[in-house]
């Protein structure tokens, strides 16, 4: 299962949302749409969960593809899973400024994430099952229980 999450921010985040739609016509893809007008029609969807209900979706799902937001990138990483990070962009209207780009690119040079840049690109990438390095996975626990 694929899982989707647009986060909470109030901009419309439906570029990403649409083309997810197109994957999900031959994968099964669950989505998280928040404040996005598009409602999808091949795929599961929901505006908001409980962040239990979240929680299972990370664990469950084979691909997380997400915003560029901090939350979100960590709790995939925290299940042990490499996002597919698609950063809300200014030009489209999707956020403020490119800030979630300056943070994906960062996060994917340091492996922690894959840099979706090009939409085409999706079908693709969410073929495949990314997990993070060990020695990441284990500094990212050390850091979240305090240990660092």
């Amino acid at each position: 299962m694929i899982f989707v999450s647009v986060g909470t921010d109030t901009h419309d985040f439906s570029r990403l949302l649409r083309r997810m739609d197109e994957v999900a016509r031959t994968k099964e893809v669950v989505m998280q749409i928040g404040h996005s007008h598009y409602r999808p029609r091949h795929a599961r969807w929901f505006a908001f969960e409980t962040n239990a209900a979240i929680d299972r979706l990370y664990s469950r799902a084979d691909v997380i593809v997400t915003h560029a937001g901090a939350g979100s990138i960590i709790s995939a990483l925290v299940y042990g899973k490499v996002p597919l990070v698609v950063p809300r962009l200014q030009r489209f209207g999707e956020h403020v400024n490119d800030h979630q780009l300056d943070v994906a690119r960062f996060l994917d040079r340091k492996g922690m994430v894959k840099l979706v840049a090009d939409l085409d690109r999706l079908p693709t990438m969410t073929a495949r099952k990314y997990r993070p390095d060990r020695r990441l996975a284990r500094r990212l626990d050390a850091y979240l229980e305090g240990r660092t």
